[in-house]
């Protein structure tokens, strides 16, 4: 079985969001272009044919263009196909102004945000071109001449265009950031977690000793490394299915049975820490006992007379260079206890 499969529902609901904010987005720019332009296109005394196409483009084009990617087989690709058709008709409308200064500054910035926005240079590459392509057609159209006044109209009808879609655009991408942060954040948490335990990994628990070590130079703390008894027995006569219950098991009473401020985490394999910081090694015996009982409570369907339990070797933060010997002094306890019997807590102080 393939470790990865795509989840058909999720890509979907992916792809009906992009197409989503591109419909909002296209409907708000393209109303707040038309009046800029229009006052352009009339102060120029151009027919009604450019006109019409101007109130086509603005009030018909966004739902024509949700429509041909809601029906599209590839929506996300026929919506990259509708923005090459923005640019074109961005080129064109700037021609036809006789790229008026003011609204042709804003509408062309525009188009060069929306497109590194949504996909970096390489949509910025090929928007340029289509924007081009449109200016190149329709600038004969407009005679080829420069018109360079800026009317009082014209420059209160582009402000909106300058402030509200520019405002929309930020909070646009700031929900997009928003979610990208955060799904970050889940990822790095996963890094750091064991999926199937739901205890911190390897990874996490090096950094964790690493500064409860270095806390304990002010303050005693301890460390205690647990080894589930005969897992690789339960493997063999029960399955791998009672051997993973039993480790779930034990990973859920470290997470309910130790402190607020302790670290229980994974080792590896069959053995699991528990950073306990601030307390004496009596006290650690004490939350040690507490664990072997509440392991002892685990059962298994396949056998009523099974009783799981722990062997563990805790060490204190005294009289170790670093972390690394700690945690070494704290295994070799461990083993000790496993060679004298299993069931049961040792120290290296204590040998």
């Amino acid at each position: 079985m393939a470790y990865f499969s795509t989840d058909e529902s999720l890509v979907r609901e992916r792809s009906d969001r992009f197409l989503r904010r591109m419909y909002l987005m296209r409907i708000l720019g393209t109303f707040l272009c038309f009046f800029p332009i229009a006052s352009v296109l009339l102060e120029r005394e151009v027919s009604w044919i450019p006109l019409g196409f101007l109130v086509l483009n603005a009030f018909v084009w966004p739902h024509v263009a949700m429509l041909i990617s809601r029906r599209s087989k590839h929506p996300n690709q026929a919506e990259f196909r509708n923005l090459a058709f923005d640019a074109i008709a961005g080129g064109a409308w700037v021609a036809l102004m006789g790229v008026c200064p003011l609204p042709s500054a804003i509408i062309t910035s525009i188009l060069v945000a929306d497109r590194f926005s949504a996909g970096g240079w390489q949509l910025l590459r090929r928007a340029a071109l289509f924007y081009c392509a449109g200016f190149i057609l329709c600038w004969p159209l407009s005679g080829m001449s420069l018109y360079t006044e800026v009317s009082d109209r014209t420059l209160w009808l582009t402000l909106p265009l300058s402030t509200i879609y520019i405002i929309a655009f930020s909070a646009a991408n700031y929900s997009i950031s928003r979610k990208l942060r955060d799904k970050q954040h889940e990822l790095e948490k996963s890094a750091l977690m064991d999926p199937f335990l739901g205890l911190p990994n390897r990874r996490l628990l090096d950094r964790r000793l690493m500064l409860e070590f270095e806390r304990s130079k002010q303050d005693l703390a301890c460390l205690m490394v647990l080894g589930v008894d005969d897992l690789k027995m339960v493997n063999d006569l029960f399955g791998r299915e009672a051997g993973d219950y039993v480790l779930r098991s034990v990973s859920t009473i470290l997470r309910k049975e130790t402190a607020e401020h302790d670290f229980p985490a994974i080792l590896g394999g069959d053995e699991f820490v528990v950073i306990l910081p601030g307390i004496s090694e009596e006290e650690a015996y004490a939350v040690g006992y507490r664990l072997l009982l509440k392991t002892s409570e685990i059962r298994l369907s396949q056998d009523s007379g099974f009783q799981c339990s722990l062997s563990i070797g805790v060490a204190t933060s005294r009289n170790h260079e670093n972390y690394n010997q700690w945690l070494a002094a704290a295994e070799r306890a461990l083993v000790s206890v496993k060679k004298n019997g299993k069931n049961s807590i040792g120290s290296a102080g204590r040998a």
